[in-house]
């Protein structure tokens, strides 16, 4: 194991929740600080600006996850009870441990000439504000962000939106919503997975036995590709039980989840990994003995190398501006309240897709033991920060209890799996105006209904697509809605990681040709996806009729997962008569462009499209046997039927497949949205 001299911040500050009487922000480190807080109110006169300490409270909670990672939720409370709105706020963070003390300016964060800085337009602190009814209200959101994917990173353009209207709170967006996917712990770029792996044992301070977990893993040839690059396709499919087609880094280490989310959100290890020279070309990792050829034969050896070498350095290409972008990231999430939810990449591609997915890699040892670590990493970096409150005293010890057992050896492997697997809510409501309800679309699914959904009846019962949110669910965030005191008839944001009305052309596609690759052997739903809302027709019913109960003025839906970006009109009229109106707003990828040369095609293909519509309007309606009916108008019984049109993005297209990153506004009863690029 290598010894690393860590810088003292790993990552953050990143704000988090932030409400009228409360804000948190998070930080990771490599010592065990006491972290306190001081914020300043500020006031600009005749160009200058003025800043005013505002009197308040700081609690910090630490949870030690190993021998060089501490992550901390520093609470801020004002104490005369509420932040002065539509003021710039801005906050500075102060450590200490025995005799070393410093703040964020100690770390050169602070200082506006200094390319690690967190400040925007001359500002002396990072800052974040309070927005109430009488602004306009702006959201950045986004899903699906690979460090390696295809083109530009777009999270750094809300950099550049913050930068340029910072000042301006009218304009300045409050919140940033991440709709999934904020990492892709199953797609691991080549050169990117050793550093990763010797940096986790340095943070942790420990390797986790994973042979122990699964005895095969001490065998030929897994106790040596385990370690190595391209190494654990065969042990996560084989023994793992995951169906990602990209599983030859998979991350299975809490501390492998940890050091990869530290790269996705700071600086500091692209830093560390350069001052120790932890990066390797192809040549220099083959002739170390750092990849893993599986072939057997010269002749198959000569040819999977090949192949190899030229993966590798595509992936060397895709990372070479992540440093400098990571320095834009930081900036950002240090001066926007985030909320985050995950979808499967978070932890594997197809998580939960299906009954037998979930009972298959639950029965495995390993499986299970990845997935539990993909999910203490949430929580630990996305899922803490989003409601504190939410998470229980009892909670965090049993976690900090077992990250200690893992030091000394003396682990408890149940208790800790039971809670993270069993754990409810990760659903919550968001504090901002208007308040955004986030949906948990992945642990709490539906399984044991049949969904009679058109063309896929010759799936297995087993692999039926799940309704993805269930009836206890929806009650636990009906009672949180009202806890946040909504009102019913007020405009409703609500986030489902993947799109409650689809892509009607694609989705088609994907619906037409299932039955007959199934035929042919395909496991069509994890090569598809077929998990959207409308393969359900009982779980997009439930949704529909959820909305329509909780009857917001604007029902405005956002969404990621698909790889691309559209916005769409939705009418939906039950059989009693009730209406229900839907803005969907789709934003994706951030950064992983998923069409190559196919984007331009599809732009114009679905335009085509569109205008061959004599209306441009598109129907479907739900039977009372929950089966959907889509380009149709009922003749018969209906439980809802809908009619929906989508917008014009630009002159030609109504589809986005570059990367980009969403911009909502919602003022009064309009509601515009921009795709930032």
């Amino acid at each position: 194991m290598k010894s690393f001299k860590f810088p003292a911040l790993l990552a953050g500050p990143i704000l988090r929740r932030v409400e009228p009487t409360k804000a948190y922000v998070w930080v990771a480190t490599s010592k065990a600080y006491s972290i306190g807080a001081q914020i300043y109110e500020i006031t600009t006169k005749h160009t200058k600006d003025y800043y005013s300490k505002l009197r308040a409270a700081t609690e910090t909670t630490t949870v030690q996850f190993g021998e060089n990672l501490f992550i901390h939720l520093i609470k801020i409370t004002p104490k005369n009870g509420l932040f002065p709105t539509n003021q710039l706020i801005g906050y500075n963070l102060y450590f200490t441990i025995d005799n070393e003390s410093f703040d964020l300016g100690d770390l050169d964060l602070l200082s506006e000439d200094n390319p690690n800085n967190i400040l925007y337009d001359s500002l002396n602190y990072p800052t974040f504000f309070i927005a109430d009814n009488h602004n306009s209200n702006n959201f950045l959101y986004g899903s699906c962000r690979n460090l390696h994917g295809e083109g530009e990173d777009t999270l750094a353009n809300g950099d550049r939106e913050l930068a340029e209207k910072s000042r301006d709170l009218t304009q300045r967006p409050q919140a940033l919503f991440t709709m999934g996917d904020q990492i892709y712990a199953d797609n691991v770029a080549d050169p990117l997975f050793r550093p990763i792996h010797e940096i986790s044992s340095a943070l942790i301070g420990v390797n986790e036995k994973l042979h122990t977990i699964d005895k095969r893993l001490a065998k030929k040839p897994y106790n040596t590709s385990l370690y190595k690059t391209n190494g654990r396709t065969a042990i996560m499919k084989q023994f793992a039980e995951f169906s990602s087609r990209k599983a030859a880094n998979h991350m299975m280490e809490f501390g492998e989840f940890a050091a990869l989310y530290l790269f996705y959100w700071s600086p500091v290890l692209w830093e560390v990994v350069k001052d120790y020279a932890l990066f390797e070309s192809f040549q220099e990792a083959l002739d170390n003995d750092h990849i893993y050829i599986e072939s057997q034969s010269d002749k198959l050896k000569k040819l999977e190398t090949k192949q190899l070498e030229k993966r590798y350095t595509e992936h060397e290409k895709a990372l070479a501006n992540c440093h400098q972008t990571a320095y834009k990231i930081r900036r950002l999430l240090a001066n926007i309240p985030t909320y985050m939810i995950f979808d499967d990449h978070d932890i594997t591609d197809d998580w939960n897709i299906n009954a037998e997915w979930k009972a298959t890699v639950q029965k495995s040892p390993i499986g299970k033991h990845v997935v539990t670590n993909g999910l203490t990493a949430y929580w630990a970096f996305q899922g803490w920060g989003n409601a504190p409150e939410s998470f229980e005293e009892e909670f965090i010890s049993q976690l900090q209890h077992y990250f200690h057992s893992l030091q000394n050896e003396q682990i408890d492997y149940r208790s800790w799996m039971d809670l993270l697997w069993e754990h409810r809510p990760w659903h919550f409501v968001a504090p901002t105006n208007p308040k955004a309800v986030f949906l948990d679309t992945r642990t709490m699914r539906e399984y044991e209904d049949k969904p009679h959904t058109t063309k896929i009846e010759q799936l297995s019962p087993e692999t039926y697509p799940p309704q993805l949110v269930n009836d206890e669910e929806f009650e636990a965030l009906a009672k949180q809605l009202e806890e946040s005191e909504w009102e019913k008839g007020t405009p409703l944001i609500v986030i489902s990681a993947t799109p409650v009305i689809g892509f009607e052309i694609i989705e088609e596609l994907v619906s037409t040709f299932t039955p007959s690759l199934k035929m042919l052997g395909v496991e069509v739903q994890t090569v598809f996806d077929v998990e959207a809302w409308k393969y359900n027709g009982k779980g997009l019913t439930r949704i529909l009729t959820q909305l329509a109960n909780w009857n917001p003025s604007q029902c405005i839906i956002l969404s990621g997962d698909v790889h691309y970006g559209f916005s769409v009109n939705s009418t939906v009229t039950f059989a009693d008569g009730k209406e229900l109106t839907i803005k969907q707003i789709t934003s994706s990828p951030q950064k992983n462009m998923s069409f190559h040369r196919l984007g331009p095609l599809m732009k114009i293909v679905t335009a085509i499209n569109s205008r061959l519509k004599e209306n441009q309007l598109n129907y479907r309606y739900c039977d009372p046997s929950y089966q959907i009916h889509t380009n149709d108008t009922p003749d018969e019984q209906f439980i809802w039927k809908e009619q929906f049109s989508y917008d014009q993005l630009t002159r030609l297209a109504i589809i986005e497949t570059d990367n980009h990153l969403g911009l909502l506004t919602v003022k009064d009863n309009e509601i515009t949205n921009k795709f930032l690029k």
